[in-house]
Order: structure tokens, then C-alpha cells, then sequence
């Protein structure tokens, strides 16, 4: 992957960041405009707890037009309006910012200002897994298990 140029290779770090914090914000919109069953659990990080429950709102979506599906350990939200996709991990608090290859490929693909990053990356899996490994053997992601990286904290 050393043929991504640096320009592009940090609007992808960006779009990392970005794709965390939305992450962590579509999940606390989820945990608090849902009637979780096991909510003791979920605020105590324990995100695995966390279910396809019914909204407080009423209506079939969250706020700002988020479409959600809890399936197994991960759920993905959609934005209604825009199209925008978006799978997080359920395991617990923090694997909420891991990334996935084929995730992330697919928040980049489904987000409009962040499109154009998906050529450099080739195969929506096969491409982005080959830079994820590449940015662990520079020390910016940290392989947590399976297919799944997150950023590492190096900085300190």
C-alpha cells in the first residue's frame, strides 16, 4: 500500500477519526433514544447487551434520520436522507472504535466527501485490510482481533 500518496493516505487517517466519532455517536443516540431491556448493563460498558429495542420516539428511526439494525456483535446504522452506512462492533465500550476493513470501506463509499478515498484502496475488503496492515506495521493501528484494527495510542 506504500502507493497511496501521504496527501491521501491522511484524509484516510481523517476519515478514521471521523468514522469513530460518528460511531460513538450514533451508539450513545441509540442506547438513549431506545427502551434497552439490559440498559445497567450497556451503560456499564457492557455494549453486548445491546438490542434492536423499541424507540422512545415512537417512530421506526432515530433522531437525524438513523435507521439502525443490531445483528449479532455489530450494528449497522443508515442514514435515511443520505445513504451513509455505518457498522459499529457491540462487544463492549470500547470496541466501538475498532474498524473494520469492509466497514470502513463502506462508511467511505456511502459518506459523499469521503467517496473519492475508495479508489485508492482497490477491493472493499482485500484493499483496505492490506492498509490496515500496512499502518500496523507503522504503529498507527493496533490489530485487536480477527479482521479488526483501531487506532493506536501512541501519542501518549
Amino acid at each position: 500500500m506504500t502507493n497511496i500518496p501521504y496527501k491521501i493516505l491522511d484524509e484516510l487517517l481523517l476519515a478514521m477519526e471521523i468514522y469513530n466519532k460518528n460511531a460513538r455517536h450514533l451508539i450513545d443516540k441509540l442506547i438513549i433514544e431506545t427502551n434497552q431491556p439490559q440498559k445497567t448493563e450497556i451503560v456499564l460498558g457492557n455494549y453486548c447487551y445491546i438490542q434492536n429495542a423499541e424507540l422512545f420516539n415512537g417512530r421506526e428511526h432515530l433522531s437525524d434520520d438513523w435507521s439502525f439494525n443490531v445483528h449479532g456483535e455489530h450494528c449497522l446504522f443508515e442514514n435515511i436522507d443520505t445513504g451513509q452506512r455505518l457498522e459499529v462492533s457491540l462487544v463492549d465500550k470500547s470496541s466501538v472504535d475498532n474498524l473494520d476493513p469492509y466497514f470502513f470501506y463502506n462508511f467511505l463509499e456511502t459518506t459523499e466527501s469521503l467517496k473519492h478515498l475508495t479508489k485508492y484502496l482497490g477491493h472493499p475488503f482485500n484493499g483496505t485490510f492490506e492498509l490496515f496492515k500496512d499502518l500496523e506495521r507503522q504503529k498507527i493501528l493496533t490489530h485487536i482481533s480477527g479482521a479488526e484494527f483501531r487506532k493506536s495510542k501512541s501519542d501518549g
